[in-house]
């Protein structure tokens, strides 16, 4: 089925697409007779001119143009059709048609014809037509006109009647000087067909109305058919009168499979009564309508072919198609794929949303770099609101960050930074910049720059991102201060000297000069920590730091290297140099201050001096001796000590002992001696404390305080308080079992608090009276006599899970005693928070306490003290019966020293006070 729309309101009256017989048309004659279908056609528009229209001259020009129009169709008709036997054209006839008429032999070549036909070929240059329609057609065309002359009725001019029964042929020829145009030829015979000039043929071509797709079905099949977008026209009844391959595809159909049918007939019934619903509404209103739908279309390939199907967004138009008598005759449609245009659509939205919500900053501007457009990020960091005012330029607003210079408003652009830099490259910079805000700030940030061009390379403008590094330059910055600074006091850390001492290293190497390293320690700072707390420590160590800062010289630094430890780097200084400066800074540091718990305190400290050259030549080696120094000094209680070789080789016999120490735990070269604990009021034993004594091979029996202290820096006391555990529950065990000993016997041992605060020392002693059969593996054990013995500087120490290891052993039945009470600033906070239940005085408040009134004093404090929390007291050290008498006046329970027994070992202790054999 064709759609062709009537060509104009001056034709005939236009047909539906389901056309019927005009009756008027047909009342007037039979419409394949010319000459009356034109009277028939020029009554009927004399019919519907209204009355006062009529006038002569109207009526006169009417006339003319039937008497035109009857001629040209009599003589067209008559040349075609009704041409009698031997009849000869008449020349001014054949001349006066006004479509092309040529006379033709069989190999095509003209022998006659009219005006129209030589407008439309042109005479060739040598004024001989003959050739000039050959030239016209294609070699296919000439083939089938030729075929079409043998085809012709072989007597010339056989009236036809039916002018469907007349051979026509589609000829597309090209006209003179013009482009190719369409016609419809039709061959008749000749009166003078076997004459003179041969064989020959009538050809009469009727030019057929190519202009427009509406002439040309095939053209307009073409034209729906290139299009990707659905195109379908249907009727008023919803039948699709022309569909595209682009709307059947989704249905699995071709067009010609869907054209004619209705939409219910191919497509899912809800959606065909929507679509009808749709169209009934446009012819309704008479109005196109424009709505947006969703559909499956197919995807395009690569080569522009349809792909796969896939859902698409599509904007689809109905419009209403009219007859010349503006009725409604049909429904135009035509679905855009708008997909890709949302998605376009909705990346612009992001963008803008990027942009405005980014947290970086980011400006536009124009050529000259005037701002035209910002974000809120950079109106925020700026402080600029740019929407009041002129726009500023952005190099009066962004500086290099290795330069300073500051471009002014009206600097000219011949002096912009910016177009210096942008121009030697490929439009883009980047680098750190500071962004000059307007209430004086300067914000470090990292800049992009890039220059915005079009296809001819022509500036645009140029955009601009900067992201605020402010916040990461100062990280950066207090990063470093924390690398080479001390947080606590600002002094230099241990890096930072290190770095400095290398420095003076390079520079005396050169020089010949020399520099010294002092070493410092502050004098009682555990016990002002301890006792006071961490909080008037810190403050003690930041006093002690700022008066350091307050003296430095030019060539002087000053470093906290840990703790209580200081190191000041003295440049250009001898011994001598070195030993007179480092006791005007102790002077210094002593003048008195007031802090929390401390008033009118002078702090005091012991410093180590190493040079350089003549006590070490590297790093190590300078900070090593100056620390072997300070603890010189601080072992002679003197303020200041150079280095001597000598105590080089103090260090290697330290070095030497924690190696043999770790061999003594392996080869269980430790032992235990028992010193008995007696009651002073009736002088009888009432329990031992059990002291480790060191076997050395080569050096005999090491005490204790020879090589603990070396043990607790080499991390070995831990397993020294396990050893001693294990034997001692082992001991007490035997001496119960035999009966040696009752119920109120107790042993004392000596531990660490880092050890008490181990997840599994209470579980390591459990094992060990499970081991001993004083329990089973589930049962309380009964009492066992066990006591733990820790100092008063051990208790004073934070260690984290003492507290709830202590607790556990007070559950167990193992007793608690602080060893050498009154030693350091005692703190009555852990006597009520800790299950203590004996303070032990220690020696140094004994002896000669007869005698020193002082010392009696303090031991007469700690022993009530120690009723007033029902704590046991108990004196070591007891050497004399003055002393022994003394303490019995004050109250003293019990008590132990040399006056009743050193120190034995096992057997010895066992066969002196139970009378076992040795």
């Amino acid at each position: 089925m064709n759609w062709k729309p009537a060509s104009n309101r001056a034709s005939a009256r236009s047909k539906p697409l389901t056309s019927a017989p005009d009756p008027a048309l047909t009342a007037c004659g039979p419409v394949n007779d010319p000459v009356a279908e034109i009277d028939a056609r020029f009554a009927a528009l004399e019919s519907l001119l209204p009355p006062e229209s009529d006038s002569p001259d109207l009526r006169a020009a009417l006339d003319r143009l039937r008497v035109s129009c009857a001629e040209q169709a009599a003589a067209l008709e008559l040349s075609l059709h009704q041409a009698p036997d031997g009849m000869h054209i008449p020349g001014d006839l054949l001349r006066r048609l006004p479509v092309p008429v040529l006379l033709l032999t069989h190999a095509l070549r003209i022998a006659d014809w009219n005006d129209p036909a030589r407008r439309m070929l042109g005479d060739d240059r040598s004024g001989n037509p003959s050739g000039a329609l050959r030239g016209a057609l294609s070699r296919s065309e000439a083939r089938a006109l030729t075929a079409a002359l043998d085809a012709a009725p072989a007597q010339p001019f056989v009236p036809i009647r039916d002018k469907s029964a007349v051979q026509a042929l589609r000829l597309h020829i090209l006209r003179a000087g013009r482009a190719q145009q369409t016609y419809d030829a039709h061959v008749v015979g000749t009166p003078d067909r076997f004459g003179a000039r041969g064989l020959t043929w009538w050809v009469v071509l009727l030019p057929v109305n190519a202009s427009t797709s509406a002439g040309n079905p095939e053209l307009l099949r073409f034209l729906i058919e290139s299009t990707l977008d659905p195109v379908t026209l249907t009727d008023t009844d919803g039948r699709v009168v022309i569909a595209n391959k682009a709307y059947a595809m989704p249905f699995g159909l071709t067009p010609a499979e869907i054209e004619g049918r209705r939409r219910s007939q191919f497509m899912d019934e809800k959606l065909a009564r929507h679509q009808n619903g749709i169209e009934a509404g446009v012819i309704a209103k008479r109005q196109a309508v424009l709505m947006e739908e969703t559909a499956l279309r197919p995807s395009v390939t690569r080569n522009g072919q349809p792909g796969a199907l896939r859902p698409a967004h599509l904007l689809t138009e109905r419009r209403p198609i009219f007859d010349d008598d503006g009725a409604v005759i049909g429904v135009f449609t035509r679905a855009r794929d708008v997909s890709e245009e949302l998605r376009m659509r909705e990346v612009e939205r992001l963008a803008d949303r990027v942009f405005e919500q980014s947290s970086d900053a980011i400006v536009v501007t124009d050529p000259a770099f005037r701002v035209v457009r910002a974000n809120p990020a950079f109106e925020r960091m700026s402080g600029l609101d740019l929407g009041t005012g002129p726009s500023p330029q952005l190099e009066a607003l962004v500086t290099p960050r290795s330069g300073t210079r500051w471009i002014a408003a009206g600097m000219p652009n011949d002096e912009s930074w910016l177009r210096q830099e942008l121009s030697p490259t490929d439009g883009t910079w980047q680098g750190e910049v500071v962004l000059h805000s307007r209430d004086d700030r300067q914000l470090t940030c990292w800049a992009r720059i890039t220059r915005l061009t079009d296809a001819a390379g022509t500036t645009l403008g140029h955009v601009a991102m900067l992201a605020d590094l402010t916040l990461l330059r100062q990280t950066q910055a207090d990063n470093q201060r924390m690398a080479q600074f001390d947080q606590l006091t600002g002094l230099a850390n241990r890096r930072l000297l290190a770095e400095r001492i290398d420095d003076w290293i390079g520079f005396c190497s050169r020089s010949g000069q020399s520099f010294a390293l002092m070493y410092l320690d502050l004098n009682k700072f555990k016990s002002v920590n301890d006792s006071l707390g961490h909080e008037t420590g810190d403050l003690l160590l930041t006093v002690i730091a700022d008066r350091l800062r307050a003296v430095l010289g030019e060539n002087e630094l000053a470093a906290r290297i840990g703790g209580d430890e200081f190191v000041v780097l003295i440049g250009n200084a001898n011994e001598t140099a070195a030993r007179a400066r480092a006791e005007a800074l102790l002077d210094h540091l002593a003048r008195p201050l007031d802090l929390p718990g401390l008033h009118n305190y002078r702090p005091s400290a012991s410093a180590g001096i190493a040079c350089y050259g003549r006590h070490g030549d590297s790093r190590d080696a300078l900070l090593r001796n100056s620390d072997l120094a300070m603890y010189a000094a601080k072992s002679d209680r003197q303020a200041v000590t150079i280095y001597e070789p000598s105590m080089g080789a103090e260090a290697l016999r330290e070095l030497e002992t924690r190696v043999a120490l770790i061999n003594a735990l392996e080869n269980d070269e430790f032992e235990l001696h028992f010193q008995p604990i007696f009651a002073l009021a009736d002088k009888r034993p009432r329990g031992c404390e059990a002291l480790v004594r060191w076997h050395r091979p080569g050096h005999g029996l090491v005490m204790p305080g020879d090589f603990l202290p070396i043990a607790a820096k080499a991390g070995l006391m831990p397993a020294i308080d396990r050893m001693v555990l294990r034997r001692a529950v082992a001991v007490q065990a035997r001496w119960r079992w035999a009966g040696l000993v009752h119920a109120d016997w107790t042993l004392s041992i000596n531990q660490t608090a880092s050890s008490l605060a181990a997840q599994d020392w209470a579980d390591v002693l459990d094992a060990e009276l499970v081991r001993v059969g004083w329990k089973t593996t589930n049962d309380v054990a009964p009492p066992f006599g066990l006591q733990i013995e820790l100092t008063e500087d051990q208790l004073a120490i934070d260690v984290p899970g003492a507290m709830e290891a202590l607790q556990r052993l007070r559950k167990m039945g193992i007793a608690l005693a602080i060893d050498d009470f009154g030693t350091g600033y005692s703190s009555l906070t852990y006597l009520r928070r800790m299950p203590v239940t004996t303070l032990k005085i220690d020696a140094s408040f004994v002896r000669g306490i007869e005698a020193d009134g002082d010392a009696r004093q303090i031991v007469e404090a700690i022993i009530g003290l120690a009723k007033k929390f029902g704590f046991v007291a108990l004196a070591e050290g007891i050497e004399s019966e003055a002393a022994l008498q003394t303490l019995i006046d004050l109250g003293c329970e019990h008590g132990q020293g040399y006056l009743f027994e050193r120190p034995l070992p096992q057997a010895v202790f066992e066969a002196r006070f139970f009378g076992t054999a040795p």
